[in-house]
């Protein structure tokens, strides 16, 4: 059985391959739309940021925010 956690990071991990899809470290809008709401929290978690949104779009916004917040962020 796996457990929870590691369920998550592997769900983090493919979101993250999945989101960058450049590979350019950098997350755009359209790189995030096209992950689903549960990935999209997975991804935020990962990147240590906060989310209080509920719905896909502002949790992308608040995805992009802390990104330009911290350009560093998504390729540390």
């Amino acid at each position: 059985m796996i457990s929870e956690s590691s369920e998550s990071t592997e769900d983090t991990e493919t979101a993250l391959a999945a989101a960058d899809t450049n590979s350019d470290g950098e997350l755009s809008q359209e790189e995030l739309e096209a992950l689903t709401v549960d990935q999209l929290r997975a991804l935020a978690e990962e990147l240590e940021i906060t989310l209080t949104a509920t719905k896909k779009a502002d949790i992308i916004a608040e995805i992009l925010a802390a990104q330009e917040a911290d350009p560093e962020q998504p390729g540390d």
